[in-house]
């Protein structure tokens, strides 16, 4: 009777213990078709969301696509920053993206090639109440000329 008891107890303890926890999908949103840029300038890609946070916290946001680089060298890249808008118009680049993050790179043979799916994500704290809105700017580092970046299958989302 005292080892059911205390086998009882541990199961309850254990599945309080284990108990589900989730994370709401506030927004998501696709672009499939191909994007190419043959230039240096920062750009957005045409896969954008807003969202509604109806209570403050943190946020995690995922970017994902498959992309090559067509580069004449080994130091050309494709960085990627996610970016989010504040109710009240402040724009933030949100960490780790905001810095030299080489999403995709080329062989430094000329050929596009090298295709890969790849992701990056960050977290973004929303302090008030409101609508945000999550761009990804892109930008050909080190880009010479003849060089290329084609992305495509991209995917943004947004979740609490």
């Amino acid at each position: 009777m005292k080892t059911t008891l205390i086998s009882l107890v541990m199961g309850a303890a254990i599945s309080v213990a284990s108990s589900a926890s989730y994370a709401d999908v506030e927004g998501s949103t696709t672009y499939l078709s191909h994007v190419v840029t043959a230039n240096g300038a920062a750009h957005y890609l045409p896969v954008n969301l807003s969202f509604y946070a109806s209570t403050t916290g943190t946020r995690a946001i995922f970017f994902n696509g498959e992309c090559a680089v067509q580069s004449n060298d080994n130091s050309t890249w494709y960085d990627i920053n996610i970016e989010v808008t504040s109710p009240s118009g402040v724009v933030t680049v949100i960490a780790p993206s905001n810095s030299d993050n080489a999403f995709c790179t080329g062989k430094g043979n000329g050929v596009l090639g090298n295709w890969s799916s790849n992701e990056t994500h960050g977290t973004y704290y929303a302090s008030t109440v409101g609508w945000y809105r999550v761009r990804v700017q892109a930008q050909l580092i080190g880009y010479g000329a003849g060089e290329s970046v084609s992305i495509d299958d991209m995917s943004l989302i947004v979740m609490d």
